[in-house]
């Protein structure tokens, strides 16, 4: 039986499987696919989940609760919710999309963990964040500064770009291919989202070996035509290549977008992958991704 009450005011939807046995940990954006990712895997790990999402009747936030999870109403614009929400938290997990308010945002999240007195943040921010190399004038970069100066204790993880924005292009590749900007030698850079929470869940696990790092993080990397290649492997098809002069690639997509892609073009993602993958050699490469997630012998 679901029970509903409040804890400072906010709504909970309790289930009585959930056991607060272990380190609570708050993840926000519960019903994303980071935060429904992160939450299970600490789930799996004998953590208590407590999951933020600023609809806790939904659908989805259900779904997460009959996994486990202490739904909690909360949205990163409301200081108050978020405050009452990491009420008893001791550790956080965090990310944000491509919000209008995307700053403000992140330092309301911040400055309610640091009145809520959370020892423990893991930020989901982006590789193009990275500072000298990323996007000028990035809103992460700026979440991540102002997380460094707060005082808490943190890991920022910087995902590069994810295995599931291919999830349902398979007829559009089988018909136009791989349109891009990039040379056929540039190098490319992926991680599955699931990736991202066992990292994230390594950080919970191990902060005498991963508080105060900033880091990029892939779990695969190839160059722009072994790319092209993956996918004619997988598909069981020739998929072609077209590259596109810059400007004209731009023009094809929206204005807010331009920027990140014209640093895709010019600059682009770094990761150390070896590293990575000598230690947790289990993160999942862009071939066996796609294969997972029904590409093999894909046709128009």
């Amino acid at each position: 039986m679901k029970i509903l009450q409040k804890i400072a005011g906010v709504l909970l939807l309790v289930m009585p499987v959930v056991s607060m046995a272990g380190e609570l940990v708050l993840v926000t954006g519960i019903t994303g696919r980071q935060g429904a990712a992160v939450a299970e895997e600490l789930l799996a790990r004998d953590y208590a989940v407590r999951g933020m999402t600023r609809k806790p009747a939904s659908d989805a936030a259900r779904v997460m609760a009959g996994k486990g999870v202490v739904i909690v109403q909360g949205d990163y614009g409301d200081p108050d919710s978020l405050l009452a929400a990491m009420q008893g938290v001791n550790k956080l997990f965090f990310y944000s999309g491509f919000s209008p308010n995307e700053l403000q945002e992140g330092l309301n999240v911040i400055a309610a963990a640091k009145t809520a007195g959370v020892d423990y943040i893991v930020y989901s921010s982006g590789a193009a964040a990275e500072p000298g190399v990323g996007v000028a004038g990035s809103v992460k970069a700026k979440v991540e500064q102002a997380l460094v100066e707060s005082g808490i204790e943190y890991t920022v993880l910087r995902p590069v770009a994810f295995m599931e924005n291919f999830d349902g292009q398979q007829k559009r590749i089988a018909k136009l291919g791989i349109v891009d900007s990039r040379a056929p030698d540039r190098q490319l850079h992926f991680i599955a989202i699931r990736d991202i929470a066992r990292l994230a869940a390594e950080a919970f696990d191990h902060p005498d070996e991963w508080s105060g790092k900033a880091m990029n993080i892939a779990g695969d990397s190839m160059s722009v035509q072994e790319y092209v290649d993956t996918f004619g492997k997988v598909m069981g098809r020739t998929v072609t290549y077209t590259r596109k002069p810059l400007e004209e690639y731009l023009a094809s997509m929206p204005k807010p977008l331009q920027p990140l892609f014209r640093w895709y073009d010019e600059v682009g993602y770094t990761a150390d992958v070896d590293t990575l993958r000598k230690r947790y050699p289990d993160m999942l490469t862009l071939e066996q991704y796609l294969r997972a997630t029904g590409w093999a012998n894909g046709q128009e």
